[in-house]
């Protein structure tokens, strides 16, 4: 039997940028599928009142994401005034949906990410979906015409629907079997769940 990984997942957060290797890799050494579930409250159009962030966490944010974009060896630019001031992750939200239906998601991941929190660039930007459709290889208009759909839009408040009945509260957020593990910290929880599966499955058909 086939396990599956539901990743609930948000543009917006540094950490789901981090952690985005770190799940393909999973997806690979245990040859499990991820389900990607593009996860925006804004996307959804049911932003919640915003929740200061103590300056001593915020600042601790800082410190522990630069540290591990380090360890991994990745480029980590922060929007100036960030988290007071956010870039409007609609779009991009919609785009992942899109991008699955076309076959690019993984490569659309990763540009995203790199795009938002490798160089800092603003997916609103005029020039942030032509340049990234011009790198997938696919039509910028029929794109648009599809991440601007009523339809896509519905699928969007879907995943947040699904997502908070499920309770995620924070991206990333990883569910196997409904057992959620939040965070880029419990990715070797993750894979030490996934290779005890795999030592089981190998112990039962050797029987």
């Amino acid at each position: 039997m086939t396990t599956s990984i539901e990743v609930f997942y948000s543009f917006q957060s540094p950490y789901s940028y981090l952690a985005l290797e770190g799940i393909y890799d999973l997806a690979r050494d245990f040859g499990v599928e991820v389900l990607w579930q593009p996860f925006s409250a804004k996307a959804a159009g049911n932003t919640p009142p915003p929740v200061p962030l103590l300056a001593e966490k915020l600042s601790y944010v800082f410190e522990d994401t630069k540290r591990i974009a380090e360890d991994l060896g990745l480029p980590l630019s922060y929007p100036d005034n960030w988290p007071e001031t956010e870039f409007d992750p609609s779009r991009v939200t919609r785009g992942a949906l899109v991008a699955a239906d076309m076959g690019v998601l993984m490569e659309y991941n990763y540009k995203v990410f790199h795009k938002c929190w490798g160089l800092g660039e603003n997916p609103n930007d005029e020039h942030f979906m032509s340049e990234l459709c011009d790198e997938l290889d696919i039509d910028l208009g029929d794109f648009l015409s599809k991440v601007s759909s009523s339809d896509c839009r519905e699928r969007v408040r879907g995943v947040y629907r699904r997502g908070r009945k499920l309770g995620v509260f924070d991206t990333p957020t990883l569910l196997i079997d409904g057992e959620r593990f939040v965070g880029y910290d419990k990715l070797p929880y993750v894979r030490a769940r996934l290779a005890s599966r795999s030592r089981g499955e190998a112990v039962h058909a050797a029987r």
